[in-house]
């Protein structure tokens, strides 16, 4: 039914001077997603992108053009002659096929990026409907608020004709704005701050923190199998896990420190061993999904004590959402359910009743002087567990008979 997709992009066409690299980043991010399909051919314009089906299932194709970050939108498209009768034929053709009401309200829109064709773009529009109106039973004209929108764009490679507009994710090429490290828990909000930063183009890798025996294997499998759908919105695929024995620091915590600062310390410690990570791999930002006043390390005077132990940028694309608005996306991206698993993480393991909103720096540091944390943090980070994510092999961990762990 039809014969190509076209592909818009987004906010990248902002880029000016580098809009050509930013162009040639998405294409090749495109194809790469598609690579499955072999039928497939390309043409790349100055401002567009289409994908020639050659008989392949179009709907495969939008679920996966649905996970490239960067595409603004796409529309399903027939390749017609700059002809009046030809476009009119598959416009009638296309209407009919959607057309489920007994009357229905349409307009037709043009944009005549071919200069060349001897008609304004109202001229076109006016020619193309009073072609189709007497051959649609039913069809009447509705410029304001019509149900239906005929699209005509003339350019210079052809001339296409669609009716549906699908929203893309938006954002920058995947890989387009350097690496980072994403803090993740097993909760709601960090998946979909790394799907955020993923839009953005950053490549992230995750890193979550376990406190085993506190926190169980299936805590564990929740933040791989939240990792394992983000990497619906990678390239390859693919994303790193590195997972923390936090244990040993969350006992001299709870054992050295004033309870209510027990938080406070904590984050300033996990902040602290995302820093050297990143460092030491050469990466550019920390992201997690905090958001202002939604607990008491989020208050702003707690990020402010809290951030002080890294100058590293921390990006927390969540900061000013709702709840309700994070739900949401969390549910686009498939994460909602696993989040919503009744196995909780590190952050919920030795929390005072009343943890302090509103923390001094001096006494914060004085309680974590107590703790003595620097050499624990050190054999932490010689302890790392790192799990190699992909979509092409679901990674499930289980324990051995000497409760020793790998992967399946």
């Amino acid at each position: 039914m039809y014969d190509l997709i076209l592909v818009r992009y987004g906010e990248m066409t902002l880029k000016k001077s580098n809009y050509k690299q930013f162009q040639n980043k998405i294409n090749e991010n495109i194809k790469r997603k598609l690579a499955k399909f072999s039928n497939l051919s390309y043409k790349q314009t100055d401002y567009r992108f289409y994908i020639y089906l050659n008989g392949e299932d179009y709907t495969k194709i939008i679920e996966s053009l649905n996970t490239v970050v960067g595409l603004h939108s796409y529309s399903l498209c027939k390749k017609v002659e700059a002809d009046y009768e030809k476009i009119a034929e598959v416009a009638i053709s296309l209407i009919k096929s959607v057309k489920t009401k007994e009357r229905l309200s349409f307009k037709v829109e043009t944009n005549r990026g071919d200069k060349n064709f001897p008609a304004t773009s109202i001229e076109i529009t006016k020619e193309v409907s009073k072609r189709i109106l007497p051959h649609v039973s039913g069809l009447y004209t509705d410029v304001h608020n019509p149900e239906l929108v005929l699209s005509i764009d003339m350019r210079s490679e052809g001339t296409f004709i669609y009716i549906e507009t699908i929203e893309g994710l938006g954002g920058l090429p995947s890989g387009m704005s350097g690496k980072g490290i994403l803090m993740i828990s097993g909760g709601i909000d960090s998946p979909v701050a790394g799907f955020l930063a993923l839009r953005k183009g950053v490549s992230l890798t995750a890193l979550h923190f376990a406190s085993p025996p506190y926190t169980s294997t299936l805590a564990l499998q929740k933040v791989i199998d939240l990792t394992e759908k983000l990497c619906n919105y990678t390239v390859d695929g693919k994303m790193d896990l590195i997972v923390y024995p936090f244990t040993k620091i969350q006992e001299q915590i709870h054992k050295n420190a004033d309870p209510i600062y027990t938080v406070t310390l904590m984050r300033r410690a996990m902040y602290k061993i995302a820093e050297k990570i990143a460092s030491d791999a050469d990466y550019n930002i920390i992201v997690n999904g905090e958001s202002i006043g939604q607990v008491a390390s989020q208050t702003l005077e707690s990020m402010r004590v809290i951030n002080e132990v890294t100058n590293m940028p921390i990006i927390r694309p969540l900061a000013t959402f709702d709840k309700n608005e994070v739900i949401k996306i969390a549910r686009k991206i498939d994460t909602y359910d696993i989040s919503i698993r009744p196995y909780e993480d590190c952050c919920t393991i030795f929390v005072p009743e009343h943890p302090i909103i509103k923390p001094k720096l001096e006494k914060v540091l004085k309680e974590e002087e107590r703790c003595n944390l620097d050499d624990l943090i050190k054999e932490g980070l010689n302890n790392l567990d790192i799990y190699h994510l992909s979509l092409e092999k679901k990674t499930n961990i289980v324990f051995d008979e000497n409760n020793e762990k790998f992967e399946i």
